[in-house]
């Protein structure tokens, strides 16, 4: 008989981290712009794989849509594509790189990508003008910097022992 391709153990493992991507959002609602998901999300990707990865993006982002009444396939498809350029980015270029340094550089990047990507169905939607793009951008600029930061200090200065934690975690599953 053919093993499935996620055992029952795997499936479980992804739901429990789906649900601490989605619990630290809720908990840090209250700071703007502050988030872990992009050191989760990073530490995802360079543990579980693109695969993996995007599934608990997936799931997660309907989970927080859903929840925040933001569940549009204009802003909701932004946002997937907005949270998966960091697994994309570290699963390909980035997947021999174990230095913290240049992973919280590239996931301030990927806050960035993300901000940039939400730019124009935001401005669509919020003000139903692609003339305030400009306005939006510049405006936007503080809070862009918040999530760059908190995109790169986690990572810079968590990643290190929460990355041997997990692949030691992941890794005790198949025995």
């Amino acid at each position: 008989m053919k093993k499935p391709p996620y055992p029952v153990i795997e499936v479980v493992i992804m739901a429990a981290l789906t649900a601490v991507l989605f619990l630290q959002k809720q908990l840090l609602l209250f700071l703007p712009n502050v988030t872990l998901n992009f050191f989760l999300i990073l530490l995802y990707a360079k543990v579980l794989g693109l695969g993996r990865t995007a599934a608990i993006v997936t799931v997660y982002l309907l989970l927080d849509s859903t929840l925040h009444g933001s569940l549009n396939p204009i802003f909701t498809t932004a946002q997937w594509i907005g949270w998966m350029w960091g697994p994309l980015i570290t699963c390909t270029l980035l997947k021999n790189t174990d230095n913290e340094i240049a992973l919280a550089f590239a996931n301030g990047g990927f806050a960035l990508l993300y901000s940039w990507t939400m730019i124009v169905p935001t401005a669509l939607i919020y003000t139903n003008q692609i003339k305030s793009l400009w306005a939006y951008f510049l405006v936007d600029i503080p809070w862009e910097l918040m999530l760059v930061v908190s995109a790169f200090l986690p990572t810079l200065l968590l990643y290190p022992p929460v990355v041997k934690l997990f692949r030691r975690l992941w890794n005790k599953r198949l025995g």
